[in-house]
């Protein structure tokens, strides 16, 4: 979808920051991956930080109208981009 210069991961967005999914680390028989997929965390799909409690708590985000909450771990897993202004 674009560079990986101008990714960052799902983690690194601020509340209320919207970004588009580039990509998910993994491979399609990893386990996690494919549940992110599921959910539908997809490539090219608008993604939004609606929650960013402190002390490394879990970040809560909006995807395809459905609402997730996601460690770390996970949300470092997904690249995104920021769309164009």
């Amino acid at each position: 979808m674009s560079t990986s210069a101008n990714q960052t991961s799902l983690w690194a967005l601020a509340a209320g920051d919207s970004a588009v999914i580039a990509s998910i680390d993994g491979h399609a028989t990893d386990a996690t991956s494919q549940r992110l997929i599921d959910i539908g965390f997809r490539e090219g799909q608008s993604v939004m930080c609606l929650l960013k409690p402190g002390f490394g708590a879990p970040r809560v985000f909006a995807v395809g109208g459905a609402t997730y909450s996601l460690d770390r771990a996970t949300a470092e897993r997904i690249k995104t981009i920021k769309p164009a202004s």
